[in-house]
Protein backbone atom coordinates (compact mmCIF):
# COMPACT_ATOMS: atom_id res chain seq x y z
CA UNK A 1 0.00 0.00 0.00
CA UNK A 2 1.80 2.92 -1.31
CA UNK A 3 1.05 6.77 -0.77
CA UNK A 4 -0.07 7.33 -4.16
CA UNK A 5 -2.56 4.60 -3.66
CA UNK A 6 -4.87 5.53 -1.29
CA UNK A 7 -6.29 9.43 -0.50
CA UNK A 8 -9.15 10.58 2.32
CA UNK A 9 -12.17 9.92 0.08
CA UNK A 10 -10.54 6.13 -0.69
CA UNK A 11 -10.11 5.23 3.34
CA UNK A 12 -14.09 6.80 3.67
CA UNK A 13 -15.52 4.35 1.30
CA UNK A 14 -13.42 1.35 2.51
CA UNK A 15 -15.05 1.94 6.09
CA UNK A 16 -18.93 2.79 4.86
CA UNK A 17 -18.06 -0.80 2.79
CA UNK A 18 -17.66 -2.72 6.00
CA UNK A 19 -19.90 -2.88 8.75
CA UNK A 20 -17.70 -3.21 11.46
CA UNK A 21 -16.18 0.11 10.61
CA UNK A 22 -18.72 1.97 9.73
CA UNK A 23 -21.13 1.38 13.09
CA UNK A 24 -17.80 2.81 14.64
CA UNK A 25 -19.25 6.10 15.13
CA UNK A 26 -17.42 7.41 18.21
CA UNK A 27 -13.80 6.54 16.43
CA UNK A 28 -11.81 9.21 17.74
CA UNK A 29 -9.97 9.15 14.74
CA UNK A 30 -12.59 10.92 12.64
CA UNK A 31 -13.34 13.90 14.93
CA UNK A 32 -12.34 16.98 14.34
CA UNK A 33 -8.89 18.23 15.85
CA UNK A 34 -10.70 20.28 18.37
CA UNK A 35 -13.09 17.81 18.99
CA UNK A 36 -10.86 14.94 19.87
CA UNK A 37 -8.41 17.74 21.67
CA UNK A 38 -11.77 18.43 23.78
CA UNK A 39 -12.13 14.48 24.51
CA UNK A 40 -8.58 13.94 25.48
CA UNK A 41 -8.75 16.78 27.87
CA UNK A 42 -11.83 15.15 30.00
CA UNK A 43 -10.05 12.02 29.77
CA UNK A 44 -7.29 13.39 31.14
CA UNK A 45 -9.04 15.51 33.86
CA UNK A 46 -10.87 12.14 34.93
CA UNK A 47 -7.81 10.42 34.71
CA UNK A 48 -5.92 12.90 37.27
CA UNK A 49 -8.79 12.39 39.31
CA UNK A 50 -8.54 8.52 39.68
CA UNK A 51 -4.92 8.69 39.90
CA UNK A 52 -4.83 11.23 42.68
CA UNK A 53 -6.73 8.99 44.85
CA UNK A 54 -5.93 5.34 43.94
CA UNK A 55 -2.10 5.49 42.75
CA UNK A 56 0.15 4.94 45.21
CA UNK A 57 3.52 5.89 43.03
CA UNK A 58 1.78 9.08 42.04
CA UNK A 59 -0.11 10.46 45.19
CA UNK A 60 3.23 10.36 46.68
CA UNK A 61 4.98 12.34 43.42
CA UNK A 62 1.93 14.68 44.14
CA UNK A 63 2.77 15.52 47.52
CA UNK A 64 6.17 15.76 46.84
CA UNK A 65 5.89 17.94 44.53
CA UNK A 66 3.15 19.90 46.16
CA UNK A 67 1.15 19.85 42.54
CA UNK A 68 -2.45 20.57 42.97
CA UNK A 69 -3.81 18.52 39.78
CA UNK A 70 -7.02 20.57 39.90
CA UNK A 71 -4.96 23.17 37.71
CA UNK A 72 -4.44 20.86 35.00
CA UNK A 73 -6.71 21.24 32.46
CA UNK A 74 -5.48 21.20 28.92
CA UNK A 75 -3.02 18.72 27.45
CA UNK A 76 -0.05 21.36 27.65
CA UNK A 77 0.03 21.63 31.80
CA UNK A 78 1.38 18.37 31.41
CA UNK A 79 4.67 19.55 31.86
CA UNK A 80 3.85 20.46 35.16
CA UNK A 81 4.18 17.00 36.25
CA UNK A 82 7.45 15.28 36.49
CA UNK A 83 8.09 12.66 33.95
CA UNK A 84 8.36 8.90 34.66
CA UNK A 85 11.53 7.03 34.34
CA UNK A 86 11.48 3.11 33.20
CA UNK A 87 13.27 2.79 35.98
CA UNK A 88 10.67 4.13 38.65
CA UNK A 89 8.09 1.40 37.14
CA UNK A 90 10.68 -1.52 37.00
CA UNK A 91 11.66 -1.06 40.64
CA UNK A 92 7.96 -0.99 41.79
CA UNK A 93 5.51 -1.92 39.22
CA UNK A 94 2.24 -2.35 41.67
CA UNK A 95 2.86 1.22 43.18
CA UNK A 96 1.23 1.92 39.15
CA UNK A 97 -1.44 0.15 39.69
CA UNK A 98 -5.10 1.71 40.58
CA UNK A 99 -6.00 0.25 44.00
CA UNK A 100 -9.51 2.00 43.21
CA UNK A 101 -11.91 1.10 46.30
CA UNK A 102 -15.35 0.78 46.07
CA UNK A 103 -14.19 -1.14 43.00
CA UNK A 104 -16.77 -1.45 39.59
CA UNK A 105 -17.16 -4.55 38.61
CA UNK A 106 -14.99 -3.33 35.42
CA UNK A 107 -11.86 -2.08 37.43
CA UNK A 108 -11.54 -6.01 38.36
CA UNK A 109 -7.98 -7.26 37.10
CA UNK A 110 -8.73 -8.96 33.73
CA UNK A 111 -5.39 -9.74 32.45
CA UNK A 112 -1.87 -9.48 33.50
CA UNK A 113 1.05 -8.86 29.99
CA UNK A 114 4.73 -8.36 30.15
CA UNK A 115 7.32 -6.36 29.01
CA UNK A 116 9.88 -8.18 26.29
CA UNK A 117 12.48 -7.01 28.99
CA UNK A 118 15.22 -7.20 26.61
CA UNK A 119 16.78 -3.40 27.34
CA UNK A 120 16.16 -4.13 31.10
CA UNK A 121 16.51 -7.78 31.70
CA UNK A 122 14.21 -8.25 33.31
CA UNK A 123 9.91 -8.19 31.87
CA UNK A 124 7.45 -6.59 34.28
CA UNK A 125 4.07 -6.91 34.75
CA UNK A 126 1.25 -4.70 33.14
CA UNK A 127 -2.46 -5.23 34.83
CA UNK A 128 -4.98 -4.46 32.52
CA UNK A 129 -8.59 -4.20 34.50
CA UNK A 130 -11.65 -5.01 32.18
CA UNK A 131 -12.35 -1.72 31.56
CA UNK A 132 -9.02 -1.57 30.03
CA UNK A 133 -9.95 -5.01 27.95
CA UNK A 134 -12.79 -3.37 26.13
CA UNK A 135 -11.07 0.11 25.14
CA UNK A 136 -8.26 -2.47 23.98
CA UNK A 137 -10.79 -4.21 21.75
CA UNK A 138 -12.05 -0.69 20.36
CA UNK A 139 -8.32 0.18 19.74
CA UNK A 140 -7.31 -3.02 18.12
CA UNK A 141 -10.82 -2.79 16.30
CA UNK A 142 -9.11 0.62 14.89
CA UNK A 143 -6.06 -0.78 14.20
CA UNK A 144 -6.93 -2.76 11.85
CA UNK A 145 -9.10 -0.55 10.02
CA UNK A 146 -6.44 1.72 9.61
CA UNK A 147 -4.73 -1.60 8.11
CA UNK A 148 -7.43 -2.31 5.51
CA UNK A 149 -8.27 -5.52 7.19
CA UNK A 150 -11.56 -6.72 6.66
CA UNK A 151 -13.75 -9.83 7.90
CA UNK A 152 -12.91 -11.49 5.25
CA UNK A 153 -8.86 -12.17 5.82
CA UNK A 154 -7.21 -15.10 7.49
CA UNK A 155 -4.71 -14.04 9.28
CA UNK A 156 -1.43 -16.27 10.78
CA UNK A 157 -0.37 -15.73 14.48
CA UNK A 158 3.45 -16.02 14.13
CA UNK A 159 4.26 -14.19 17.62
CA UNK A 160 6.02 -16.64 19.85
CA UNK A 161 3.94 -18.67 22.90
CA UNK A 162 6.15 -18.16 25.92
CA UNK A 163 5.78 -18.70 29.08
CA UNK A 164 5.00 -15.01 29.97
CA UNK A 165 2.01 -13.30 28.14
CA UNK A 166 3.12 -10.80 25.69
CA UNK A 167 0.98 -8.29 24.14
CA UNK A 168 2.64 -9.44 20.27
CA UNK A 169 1.19 -13.10 20.85
CA UNK A 170 -2.34 -12.23 22.38
CA UNK A 171 -3.11 -8.63 20.92
CA UNK A 172 -3.32 -10.66 17.51
CA UNK A 173 -5.88 -12.72 18.45
CA UNK A 174 -7.99 -9.83 19.92
CA UNK A 175 -7.79 -8.07 16.61
CA UNK A 176 -8.53 -10.65 14.37
CA UNK A 177 -11.42 -11.62 17.10
CA UNK A 178 -12.85 -7.77 17.18
CA UNK A 179 -13.51 -7.54 13.15
CA UNK A 180 -14.16 -11.17 12.43
CA UNK A 181 -11.19 -12.36 10.45
CA UNK A 182 -10.44 -16.21 10.64
CA UNK A 183 -7.30 -16.99 13.04
CA UNK A 184 -4.89 -19.55 12.69
CA UNK A 185 -1.81 -19.33 15.87
CA UNK A 186 1.19 -21.09 14.29
CA UNK A 187 2.05 -21.60 18.47
CA UNK A 188 6.05 -20.82 17.00
CA UNK A 189 8.64 -21.14 19.78
CA UNK A 190 11.04 -23.37 22.06
CA UNK A 191 8.95 -26.03 23.59
CA UNK A 192 9.23 -26.11 27.66
CA UNK A 193 9.99 -29.98 28.55
CA UNK A 194 6.84 -31.85 29.06
CA UNK A 195 5.00 -29.57 27.17
CA UNK A 196 5.67 -30.38 23.47
CA UNK A 197 3.42 -27.66 21.66
CA UNK A 198 5.27 -25.82 19.52
CA UNK A 199 5.75 -25.54 15.61
CA UNK A 200 8.58 -25.10 14.05
CA UNK A 201 9.21 -22.42 11.50
CA UNK A 202 8.25 -25.09 8.19
CA UNK A 203 5.60 -26.50 10.40
CA UNK A 204 4.38 -22.22 10.43
CA UNK A 205 5.21 -22.07 6.44
CA UNK A 206 2.39 -24.89 6.18
CA UNK A 207 0.46 -23.64 7.91
CA UNK A 208 0.25 -20.39 5.85
CA UNK A 209 -0.07 -21.96 2.51
CA UNK A 210 -3.11 -24.37 3.52
CA UNK A 211 -5.01 -21.59 5.19
CA UNK A 212 -4.43 -19.20 2.12
CA UNK A 213 -3.41 -16.73 4.83
CA UNK A 214 -3.83 -13.30 3.52
CA UNK A 215 -2.56 -11.61 6.79
CA UNK A 216 0.87 -12.25 8.91
CA UNK A 217 1.06 -10.70 12.05
CA UNK A 218 4.66 -10.96 13.93
CA UNK A 219 7.65 -9.29 14.06
CA UNK A 220 9.62 -8.66 10.55
CA UNK A 221 12.52 -10.37 10.62
CA UNK A 222 10.55 -13.75 11.97
CA UNK A 223 8.09 -12.83 8.87
CA UNK A 224 11.63 -12.76 6.23
CA UNK A 225 12.69 -15.64 7.68
CA UNK A 226 9.70 -17.92 6.81
CA UNK A 227 9.50 -16.10 3.04
CA UNK A 228 13.39 -16.80 2.46
CA UNK A 229 12.08 -20.60 3.54
CA UNK A 230 8.77 -20.21 1.41
CA UNK A 231 11.00 -19.20 -1.72
CA UNK A 232 13.70 -22.44 -0.89
CA UNK A 233 10.87 -24.77 -0.62
CA UNK A 234 8.60 -23.56 -3.33
CA UNK A 235 6.10 -22.93 -1.11
CA UNK A 236 2.75 -21.10 -2.85
CA UNK A 237 2.17 -17.97 -0.68
CA UNK A 238 0.53 -15.75 -3.42
CA UNK A 239 -2.58 -15.50 -0.92
CA UNK A 240 -0.57 -12.97 1.06
CA UNK A 241 -1.84 -9.40 0.80
CA UNK A 242 -0.66 -7.49 4.16
CA UNK A 243 2.18 -8.24 6.39
CA UNK A 244 2.13 -6.84 9.73
CA UNK A 245 6.00 -6.56 10.84
CA UNK A 246 5.59 -5.12 14.69
CA UNK A 247 7.77 -5.27 17.16
CA UNK A 248 11.08 -4.72 15.31
CA UNK A 249 12.23 -2.18 12.61
CA UNK A 250 12.07 -3.14 8.90
CA UNK A 251 13.73 -0.81 6.85
CA UNK A 252 12.58 0.09 3.40
CA UNK A 253 15.24 -2.15 1.91
CA UNK A 254 14.28 -5.11 3.74
CA UNK A 255 10.59 -4.43 2.93
CA UNK A 256 11.46 -4.59 -0.96
CA UNK A 257 13.37 -8.08 -0.57
CA UNK A 258 10.36 -9.85 1.33
CA UNK A 259 8.32 -8.41 -1.38
CA UNK A 260 11.30 -9.73 -4.01
CA UNK A 261 11.65 -12.95 -2.63
CA UNK A 262 7.45 -13.35 -2.59
CA UNK A 263 7.62 -13.05 -6.28
CA UNK A 264 4.57 -12.94 -8.65
CA UNK A 265 2.22 -10.40 -7.21
CA UNK A 266 3.89 -9.51 -4.51
CA UNK A 267 4.67 -6.04 -5.56
CA UNK A 268 0.99 -4.99 -3.79
CA UNK A 269 2.35 -6.76 -0.85
CA UNK A 270 1.62 -4.25 1.96
CA UNK A 271 3.91 -4.47 4.93
CA UNK A 272 3.02 -2.30 7.56
CA UNK A 273 5.63 -2.20 9.85
CA UNK A 274 3.90 -0.92 13.15
CA UNK A 275 5.67 0.44 16.39
CA UNK A 276 4.58 -2.03 19.18
CA UNK A 277 5.03 -1.16 22.96
CA UNK A 278 3.59 -2.65 26.19
CA UNK A 279 2.93 0.76 27.75
CA UNK A 280 0.25 0.95 24.95
CA UNK A 281 -0.98 -2.40 24.69
CA UNK A 282 -0.93 -2.64 20.76
CA UNK A 283 0.64 -1.22 17.80
CA UNK A 284 0.68 2.23 16.32
CA UNK A 285 0.27 1.10 12.15
CA UNK A 286 0.33 2.53 8.94
CA UNK A 287 -2.21 3.91 6.72
CA UNK A 288 0.27 3.48 3.72
CA UNK A 289 3.96 2.68 4.16
CA UNK A 290 5.85 5.18 5.21
CA UNK A 291 2.69 7.31 5.82
CA UNK A 292 3.15 6.94 9.47
CA UNK A 293 2.42 5.30 12.24
CA UNK A 294 -0.89 6.39 13.64
CA UNK A 295 -1.86 6.17 17.34
CA UNK A 296 -4.87 3.96 17.17
CA UNK A 297 -6.33 5.21 20.19
CA UNK A 298 -5.57 9.18 20.99
CA UNK A 299 -8.62 9.01 23.93
CA UNK A 300 -6.36 6.48 25.71
CA UNK A 301 -2.99 7.40 24.90
CA UNK A 302 -1.37 10.60 24.66
CA UNK A 303 2.05 10.89 22.92
CA UNK A 304 5.08 13.97 23.40
CA UNK A 305 8.11 14.20 21.96
CA UNK A 306 10.55 15.70 24.99
CA UNK A 307 14.01 17.65 24.75
CA UNK A 308 16.47 14.68 25.81
CA UNK A 309 18.67 17.21 27.46
CA UNK A 310 15.93 19.67 29.14
CA UNK A 311 12.56 16.85 28.99
CA UNK A 312 10.84 19.84 27.50
CA UNK A 313 8.34 19.04 24.94
CA UNK A 314 9.47 19.33 21.33
CA UNK A 315 7.30 20.55 18.27
CA UNK A 316 6.19 18.11 15.78
CA UNK A 317 8.81 16.77 12.89
CA UNK A 318 11.64 17.52 15.51
CA UNK A 319 13.58 13.90 17.00
CA UNK A 320 13.02 13.79 20.81
CA UNK A 321 12.38 11.07 23.65
CA UNK A 322 8.89 9.38 23.19
CA UNK A 323 7.33 9.74 26.49
CA UNK A 324 3.21 8.53 26.91
CA UNK A 325 0.55 9.57 29.35
CA UNK A 326 -2.59 7.48 29.79
CA UNK A 327 -5.67 9.26 29.75
CA UNK A 328 -8.64 6.88 30.41
CA UNK A 329 -6.82 3.57 31.97
CA UNK A 330 -8.18 1.55 35.10
CA UNK A 331 -5.33 -0.89 35.45
CA UNK A 332 -1.87 0.35 35.65
CA UNK A 333 -1.61 4.05 34.53
CA UNK A 334 1.24 5.55 33.51
CA UNK A 335 1.89 9.85 33.55
CA UNK A 336 4.53 11.03 31.23
CA UNK A 337 6.45 7.96 30.99
CA UNK A 338 9.73 8.19 29.43
CA UNK A 339 10.17 4.51 26.89
CA UNK A 340 13.83 5.15 25.90
CA UNK A 341 13.19 5.50 21.89
CA UNK A 342 13.71 8.68 20.03
CA UNK A 343 10.91 9.15 17.75
CA UNK A 344 9.57 12.52 15.80
CA UNK A 345 5.90 13.12 16.01
CA UNK A 346 3.18 14.57 13.79
CA UNK A 347 -0.25 15.73 15.10
CA UNK A 348 -3.45 17.22 12.76
CA UNK A 349 -4.99 15.13 9.93
CA UNK A 350 -3.16 12.56 7.89
CA UNK A 351 -2.36 13.73 4.86
CA UNK A 352 -2.46 10.07 3.31
CA UNK A 353 -6.18 8.84 4.87
CA UNK A 354 -8.09 12.10 6.23
CA UNK A 355 -7.91 10.49 10.37
CA UNK A 356 -6.90 13.14 12.85
CA UNK A 357 -4.63 12.56 16.03
CA UNK A 358 -0.83 11.98 16.02
CA UNK A 359 1.06 9.86 14.42
CA UNK A 360 5.11 8.80 14.24
CA UNK A 361 7.19 9.87 11.04
CA UNK A 362 10.29 8.79 9.67
CA UNK A 363 13.55 11.07 10.25
CA UNK A 364 15.62 8.94 10.74
CA UNK A 365 16.89 6.06 8.37
CA UNK A 366 13.41 4.80 6.87
CA UNK A 367 12.25 3.11 10.91
CA UNK A 368 10.18 5.26 12.86
CA UNK A 369 12.34 5.01 16.17
CA UNK A 370 15.13 4.15 17.36
CA UNK A 371 16.36 3.28 21.38
CA UNK A 372 17.77 6.19 22.88
CA UNK A 373 20.67 4.10 24.56
CA UNK A 374 21.94 2.71 20.71
CA UNK A 375 22.76 5.91 19.34
CA UNK A 376 26.61 5.63 20.46
CA UNK A 377 30.32 7.35 19.86
CA UNK A 378 32.82 5.15 18.64
CA UNK A 379 36.50 6.68 18.77
CA UNK A 380 34.26 10.04 19.09
CA UNK A 381 32.20 9.16 16.29
CA UNK A 382 28.70 9.26 16.99
CA UNK A 383 26.87 6.03 14.96
CA UNK A 384 23.10 6.72 14.11
CA UNK A 385 21.60 2.98 14.37
CA UNK A 386 19.57 3.63 11.81
CA UNK A 387 21.69 4.66 9.09
CA UNK A 388 23.28 1.37 9.45
CA UNK A 389 20.13 -0.99 9.54
CA UNK A 390 19.05 1.26 6.55
CA UNK A 391 22.26 0.46 4.70
CA UNK A 392 22.19 -3.45 5.60
CA UNK A 393 18.33 -4.06 5.18
CA UNK A 394 18.17 -6.61 1.87
CA UNK A 395 21.66 -7.27 1.82
CA UNK A 396 21.38 -10.50 -0.51
CA UNK A 397 22.62 -13.55 1.48
CA UNK A 398 22.90 -11.56 4.85
CA UNK A 399 20.34 -13.82 7.00
CA UNK A 400 21.40 -11.78 10.40
CA UNK A 401 23.79 -9.42 11.94
CA UNK A 402 24.53 -8.03 14.74
CA UNK A 403 27.01 -4.60 15.68
CA UNK A 404 29.25 -5.28 18.66
CA UNK A 405 31.42 -2.29 19.94
CA UNK A 406 34.10 -2.90 22.42
CA UNK A 407 37.90 -2.16 23.29
CA UNK A 408 40.67 -3.65 20.72
CA UNK A 409 42.04 -4.32 24.79
CA UNK A 410 39.62 -5.32 26.79
CA UNK A 411 41.40 -4.96 30.07
CA UNK A 412 42.55 -1.31 28.76
CA UNK A 413 40.21 1.56 29.36
CA UNK A 414 42.31 3.89 26.95
CA UNK A 415 42.78 1.50 24.46
CA UNK A 416 40.98 2.56 20.72
CA UNK A 417 37.34 1.45 20.16
CA UNK A 418 36.41 -1.05 17.53
CA UNK A 419 33.11 -1.95 15.36
CA UNK A 420 32.61 -5.53 15.04
CA UNK A 421 29.69 -6.99 12.58
CA UNK A 422 28.61 -10.26 13.57
CA UNK A 423 26.87 -11.95 10.60
CA UNK A 424 25.56 -15.41 9.65
CA UNK A 425 25.32 -15.99 5.62
CA UNK A 426 23.33 -18.27 3.29
CA UNK A 427 23.41 -18.37 -0.32
CA UNK A 428 26.38 -16.44 -1.14
CA UNK A 429 30.34 -16.19 -0.67
CA UNK A 430 31.09 -14.90 2.59
CA UNK A 431 33.88 -12.94 1.02
CA UNK A 432 31.99 -11.07 -1.48
CA UNK A 433 29.08 -10.35 1.05
CA UNK A 434 32.41 -8.99 3.78
CA UNK A 435 33.40 -6.65 1.27
CA UNK A 436 29.89 -5.41 0.60
CA UNK A 437 29.14 -5.31 4.06
CA UNK A 438 32.28 -3.11 5.28
CA UNK A 439 31.61 -0.72 2.48
CA UNK A 440 28.16 -0.59 3.51
CA UNK A 441 29.07 0.51 7.03
CA UNK A 442 31.76 2.24 6.29
CA UNK A 443 29.46 4.53 4.40
CA UNK A 444 27.08 5.19 7.14
CA UNK A 445 29.10 5.79 9.98
CA UNK A 446 32.61 6.50 8.86
CA UNK A 447 34.63 3.95 10.63
CA UNK A 448 36.22 0.33 9.04
CA UNK A 449 34.21 -2.32 10.42
CA UNK A 450 35.48 -6.04 11.28
CA UNK A 451 33.56 -9.06 10.15
CA UNK A 452 32.92 -12.04 12.33
CA UNK A 453 30.46 -15.12 10.67
CA UNK A 454 28.50 -17.21 13.04
CA UNK A 455 25.44 -19.30 13.49
CA UNK A 456 22.24 -17.18 12.69
CA UNK A 457 20.77 -18.42 16.53
CA UNK A 458 24.08 -17.09 17.91
CA UNK A 459 22.45 -13.55 16.76
CA UNK A 460 18.99 -14.25 17.43
CA UNK A 461 17.26 -16.95 17.66
CA UNK A 462 13.18 -16.23 17.66
CA UNK A 463 12.13 -19.45 19.78
CA UNK A 464 13.74 -17.74 22.60
CA UNK A 465 13.63 -13.70 22.16
CA UNK A 466 11.27 -11.98 20.83
CA UNK A 467 12.95 -9.15 19.30
CA UNK A 468 16.50 -9.52 18.17
CA UNK A 469 19.05 -7.42 19.98
CA UNK A 470 21.10 -5.78 16.89
CA UNK A 471 23.62 -3.67 18.94
CA UNK A 472 25.82 -4.63 21.77
CA UNK A 473 27.89 -2.21 23.62
CA UNK A 474 30.69 -4.26 25.73
CA UNK A 475 33.02 -1.63 26.56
Amino acid sequence: MEKGDISPQKVRDFVADWPVYARDKDNPLWMQADELKAMQEHNLRRQLDLVAAFSPYYREVFRRENLAIEGIHRLEDLVRIPVTSKESYLTNPLAFLLVVDPPDPLDVTYEITYTSGTTTGAPAPFFNAAYDMYNISLQLRRMAEISWMTPEDTVVNLFPYGSLPHIGFYRTIHFASTVGMKLVNALVGKDVPGFPLHRSLDEALELVRIHKASVLAGTGHYERRLILRGEQTGADLSSLRTLMALGDTAPEGMRDEMREHLGGSAAEVFVNNGYILTECQGPFVECCEFGGNHNPAPDIYHIEILDPDSLRPLPDGEVGLLAVTHIDRRGTVLLRYVVGDLAARESGTCPYCGRSGSRLVVRMGSTYAVRAEEVIRVDGKLVNPEAVRNQLAGVRGMVEYQLVVEKEEPDNRFSPDRLIIRMSVAGRMRQDLEEEVVARVREATGIEPKVEFVQSPEIYDPTLALKATRFIDKR
